[in-house]
């Protein structure tokens, strides 16, 4: 099943993809929502690089959710992150950003996430629908900060 949501940001589409590049944004973005949390023998780069990265992660902050892979490519020439993740509960976890200047310095921002998690897919939907409206929130208040992630 297919997820995807769509914003248009105040703000330079290269300036934006560098930020969407930056691993720290992952973890700020997330917030209250996910909490990301990096496993000793897999840190995470500092910018987001083709590779695979083993996550633990919690709904709420405090309720576990398991171990995530994120499995990222990047493609700088059209400004696309993918993370073809999947974990126990979630056999595909297919998330695109897709980042393209539409003029007057704003940015067109779309998440696409394909899911497969069997059985328990539509709560994983409804849940991913709830998450990246949060997610494109969290990056309104990150732009209109100036990429401040301590605000």
């Amino acid at each position: 099943m297919w997820v995807k949501v769509m914003s248009v940001f105040n703000c330079d589409a290269d300036e934006l993809f560098k930020e969407v590049k930056n691993t720290k944004s992952l973890m700020y973005i997330g917030k209250p929502l996910v909490k990301f949390v990096q496993l000793p023998k897999h840190p995470l780069p500092e910018l987001w690089k083709e590779g695979r990265y083993l996550l633990k992660m919690y709904i709420l902050g405090f309720i576990p959710f398991g171990k995530q892979w994120i499995v990222i490519s990047v493609d700088n020439d059209i400004k696309h992150i993918r993370d073809n993740g999947y974990s126990k509960l979630i056999k595909k976890w297919d998330h695109n950003i897709y980042l393209k200047d539409i003029g007057n310095n704003k940015t067109l921002y779309v998440d696409t996430i394909d899911i497969n998690a069997g059985i328990l897919t539509i709560f994983i939907v409804l849940f991913a629908q709830i998450f990246y409206r949060l997610r494109q929130k969290r990056w309104s208040k990150l732009i209109n900060n100036k990429f401040n992630y301590s605000v």
